[in-house]
């Protein structure tokens, strides 16, 4: 053993030149790693500044862009003269009782404080003259407004009758702990922004926009160790991420526009906003960058340490592994025993060597051959990931060049769909196929299987579009037959050489939705002009016939929506479109009732919006709609079974006084209630608003009138369900049922026979 680690020591072996090759590459890497840490070390230090500056730039962006929408929101609603003009009656509404102006307010604040954007908590109108309050909630006292539903130690109700913005559009005033205190109980609201503006030009009417500023913060990315600030033009601050006792060093406003300054053991970074002139501040303390510089050093130094370690252990290792063969077959030679050897050693290996390369060589001609016959599947392959835009690997270049879209050519996106979904048409996708590279088989064209039930070819050098369309017609006709199934198919125009495989898969995609609701193949050439977006007020017409359980109004409803798309022969997409949307409603509707429907909303819509794309029919979407809405119905139903003694005497009394003038401070009280309260329980126990509910239970009896009396005049209707303008019942009527009172009687059958 020791004569054996002698020779393996000795300076002229192959092991020890091996080890000091290795050591020496070791070694020098290991020398280039400390020299780079050393000197990247105080750069990466300066990097995280550096990236603490761009995030501090980012951030006042994002709130300037916040507060200029904002503002630009505000002002066009200033701009309008009905707003104005309602908001000033409201100011006097004492004088002329003009109470039916609310919902319409109402409306105008929901559209603002339901933007996600602007991340309001609510939008108050406060009429000083009248000394109410107007908000999403209602009406209230301006008393009631902050000293209970929006109290605060630093903004009570007298700072908002007295307070005023001076010569500016808006003012942003500082953050405060918001908390509701009714019933003996208190819940914070959390930390709120007020940005107090003038509502109208003249007159004591002021908005009130409760922003929910953590919410806000959160929403622009914030997060790590620093501490966040906003400041106005004097200094006061605005908005804290922390407790205000860290603004280190930061009791005066900044000289420049933008910077940082290190204040003992924090960096302070300042930027002020070019819009508003507000101070943005960050603080970020020294420890946590020190923190981090530490744990990279160790985290540097053990992985270097470890590295050399096993590198020295495997460059043993290794080195051991070469030199012992060599060892040993020097030993046999020093021992004369050259029986122990194979038989013509050398030639033996080199035979072995070229009787494997010739079989390689062999197996790559083969291949090779493969490779030629299957030129036109390795040709698909690169189109469809050219299409799909699958990025390939550098080694497969030679085929992605199989792809490049250097001439001229025209796309065509075939969608097949069997009518009966309940067996497999693998036979008949591949006749398919077939046929349709048939027909185009005089062109230059390329078929390609995008989904499974997609086809699409690309047709290179085409001559011209008609000549296209004349074979997708003979394709039609050839279909026309094949009643258990049908194809759409969308022809695009000749694309020029810079178009890409994939921008033209996405045009065809969008043609795809322009197909009509029928089971007959269909060729489409260009885009229509019509899209379907459900409407605010269908949303909550649908939202107030759930709410009524009525299962018969509601799917009346949906069957009238369906019929009008169909009248205007609307697109497939339309009619998706119109189902997702009232899904939407309904589920927002279950989650405003506080039913907790997950199995059945994650089981059911999921698959459901599946089964859309293979509807060809109205009375499929009408089956689907069934099947969605009617266990949606049932457990709104259940929930309503349990009545609440204060909400049904509200409901009776409204049942019962319907052709009279019904506030909610008269039926407050007979009840001994205050307003306020007495509309928020209603709201939490029926699911609606008060006002919403008084115009359902009146638009329903006077559907009952207009159907069991024809003799009645629509304006008597409307007197005898307390509607004293007959032009106000029209409307409420139409936005509840989709139609005027004249054309809801001349649907009935009475009124057609």
């Amino acid at each position: 053993m020791i004569k054996r680690f002698r020779f393996n020591l000795a300076y002229n072996t192959l092991f020890f030149k091996l080890m000091v090759s290795f050591l020496c590459v070791i070694i020098l890497l290991a020398s280039c790693n400390l020299f780079t840490y050393i000197h990247l070390r105080q750069k990466l230090y300066k990097e995280i500044v550096r990236n603490n500056e761009l995030g501090m730039e980012q951030t006042v962006e994002n709130y300037e862009n916040q507060f200029r929408m904002t503002q630009s929101m505000l002002i066009a609603l200033m701009r309008s003269d009905t707003w104005s003009a309602n908001l000033e009656l409201l100011d006097r509404v004492p004088e002329n009782k003009r109470y039916d102006l609310i919902p319409e307010i109402k409306e105008d604040l929901a559209a603002l404080y339901t933007n996600p954007f602007l991340q309001l908590d609510n939008f108050i109108l406060i009429f000083r003259t009248a000394g109410f309050v107007l908000e999403k909630e209602g009406t209230s006292s301006i008393d009631d407004m902050f000293a209970k539903y929006y109290s605060s130690s630093e903004y009570p109700a007298d700072f908002w009758r007295k307070a005023t913005i001076g010569h500016s559009f808006m003012q942003v005033l500082p953050v405060a702990e918001y908390a509701e205190k009714t019933m003996g109980k208190t819940r914070s609201l959390g930390a709120l922004m007020p940005i107090l503006f003038k509502a109208v030009q003249y007159g004591e009417v002021y908005g009130l926009l409760m922003v929910n500023s953590q919410r806000l913060y959160t929403a622009f990315g914030q997060s790590g160790d620093s501490t966040f600030y906003i400041l106005d033009r004097s200094g006061t601050p605005l908005f804290a991420s922390a407790p205000s006792e860290g603004m280190q060093g930061a009791a005066s406003l900044p000289r420049e526009d933008t910077y940082h300054e290190r204040n003992g053991n924090f960096y302070t970074f300042y930027k002020k906003g070019a819009d508003t002139g507000f101070t943005y501040m960050r603080v970020v303390p020294i420890a946590s960058i020190a923190s981090e510089m530490m744990r990279m050093n160790l985290i540097l130094i053990s992985l270097l340490s470890t590295t050399v370690v096993v590198a020295i252990i495997t460059s043993l290792l290794f080195s051991m592994r070469l030199n012992n063969p060599l060892r040993r077959i020097l030993e046999m030679l020093e021992h004369n025993s050259p029986s122990t050897l194979p038989t013509s050693s050398s030639i033996r290996e080199y035979a072995i060597l070229i009787d494997r390369m010739s079989r390689i060589m062999q197996t790559n001609e083969l291949i090779r051959t493969d490779l030629d016959k299957k030129n036109t599947l390795v040709r698909q392959f690169a189109y469809t990931n050219k299409v799909k835009n699958i990025p390939m690997a550098p080694s497969l270049a030679d085929i992605e060049e199989l792809a490049q879209a250097d001439r001229p050519f025209a796309a065509v996106l075939y969608e097949i769909a069997f009518k009966n979904q309940e067996r497999e048409y693998d036979e008949e996708m591949l006749i398919l196929r077939r046929l349709i590279h048939g027909l185009l088989s005089s062109m230059d064209v390329v078929t390609l299987q995008i989904e499974q039930n997609r086809f699409m070819s690309l047709i290179f050098d085409p001559g011209s579009r008609d000549e296209i369309v004349h074979i997708l017609e003979t394709l039609k006709q050839l279909l026309h037959a094949d009643n258990y199934l049908y194809m759409t198919i969308a022809a695009s125009p000749i694309y020029e050489v810079n178009t890409s495989f994939t921008e033209a898969y996405g045009h065809l995609s969008a043609l795809l939705k322009e197909r009509r609701l029928n089971g007959d193949t269909q060729i489409i050439t260009g885009l229509g002009t019509s899209s379907y977006r459900m409407k605010l007020t269908t949303g909550e017409e649908l939202h107030a016939l759930l709410l009524s359980g009525n299962e018969n109004a509601v799917l009346e409803w949906i069957d009238r929506q369906l019929n009008q798309l169909n009248r205007k022969d609307a697109a497939v997409g339309e009619y998706q479109e119109f189902a997702r949307g009232a899904a939407d409603q309904a589920e927002k509707t279950l989650t405003k009732l506080n039913m907790n429907m997950p199995m059945l909303m994650e089981k059911l819509i999921p698959s459901s919006f599946d089964a859309l794309n293979c509807f060809y029919s109205v009375k499929q979407y009408q089956d689907w709609f069934r099947k969605l809405i009617i266990p949606i119905l049932a457990a709104i139903t259940e929930k309503n079974v349990t009545k609440d003694p204060i909400a049904s005497f509200v409901l009776e009394y409204m049942e019962a006084h319907l052709c009279e003038d019904i506030n909610l401070d008269a039926i407050a009280y007979k009840l001994n209630l205050t307003p306020g309260y007495l509309s928020g329980y209603f709201k939490e126990k029926t699911g609606v608003n008060f006002s919403d509910k008084l115009n359902e239970l009146r638009i329903n009896r006077a559907k009952e009138l207009l159907t069991t009396n024809m003799e009645l005049r629509i304006q008597d209707v409307a007197h005898c369900v307390g509607y004293q303008n007959v032009n106000s019942f029209i409307r409420m009527f139409k936005r509840s049922s989709g139609v005027t009172p004249g054309e809801y009687r001349k649907s009935l059958p009475s009124s057609t026979s």
